[in-house]
């Protein structure tokens, strides 16, 4: 038997596709394939925008709570850190007076931190005073940058963003001051240690007006406490280490020194500011 061989021609040229072709063929070409119409991709882009819209709140409220759980984190180190300091004087805080480099916090007890200095600032905290800004997300120092020059109790590139209750220092100046935290009762928890803020430490009065905006040089007072940093509340460290957030009218509430009660009551409730108004209130004890 002879077997002929049929031999195809290939036609010249690029291979057209035929439409009315009955059987299909998955190996066939892109060129059948349908692509998306203008309005199609229109609807497409209109339709992710709309869930950017809706999901970017939620994205930035949630990475505000986890910038204040960092927050909170880094307040129950300087916890430690103040427990260690105390533990070894005899529960005494450190003195501030007379002025020297050697009578501050940030000094006094930066060798017990001093492998971690960034437990000193809020996560959420990236501009400080060297910067030439304001608000409540800007912090203290950083010495030595530019023309900001370091203080005696600082090193070059120091910096922070929670400050120290000032009456808790081992002072004789005024009977305000707890001085030693073995001599504390047991209303621990109402005396701040370290809070959000926006200079190294404070001296707080119940007659300090709540402040009508953020302070553009050093203040010394509930204002340089009192700012929105964490969604109508700052964080805190309380003398029984315990960390908590406290809210923003509630900061004339606390024991900041002996007899905060009775001088904040001979000053009556303070008179709070239009951004200040729609925060909770909180009775006084």
């Amino acid at each position: 038997m002879v077997v002929s061989r049929v031999t195809r021609k290939v036609p010249d040229g690029p291979v057209k596709c035929n439409a009315n072709r009955g059987r299909v063929d998955p190996e066939r070409s892109a060129c059948e394939r349908r692509g998306f119409t203008l309005i199609e991709l229109l609807v497409v882009v209109a339709i992710i925008a709309l869930l950017m819209a809706v999901l970017m709140p939620s994205l930035q409220r949630a990475k505000r709570q986890a910038g204040s759980v960092a927050c909170q984190s880094n307040l129950k180190q300087l916890g430690v850190v103040v427990a260690m300091y105390t533990d070894d004087f005899n529960g005494r805080f450190h003195e501030e007076s007379p002025a020297g480099p050697r009578y501050s916090w940030v000094y006094a007890m930066r060798p017990y931190y001093s492998n971690e200095p960034e437990i000193r600032n809020c996560p959420l905290v990236h501009k400080f005073y060297s910067d030439g800004v304001t608000g409540p997300f800007v912090g203290w120092g950083v010495y030595g940058e530019g023309s900001y020059t370091t203080p005696g109790w600082a090193v070059k590139g120091d910096y922070g963003s929670y400050g120290w209750n000032w009456w808790l220092c081992d002072e004789d100046r005024e009977e305000k001051h707890w001085r030693n935290i073995n001599t504390i009762g047991p209303n621990r928890n109402e005396i701040p240690v370290f809070v959000d803020a926006q200079w190294v430490d404070a001296l707080p009065r119940p007659t300090d007006s709540p402040p009508n905006g953020y302070f553009t040089h050093v203040d010394r007072k509930l204002g340089s406490f009192c700012i929105n940093r964490h969604d109508g509340f700052v964080n805190g460290v309380f003398a029984d280490f315990s960390v908590r957030s406290i809210g923003l009218k509630e900061l004339w509430e606390l024991r900041w020194y002996r007899g905060w009660r009775a001088g904040r009551k001979a000053a009556h409730t303070p008179v709070w500011p239009e951004w200040m108004k729609h925060f909770k209130d909180y009775a006084l004890e």
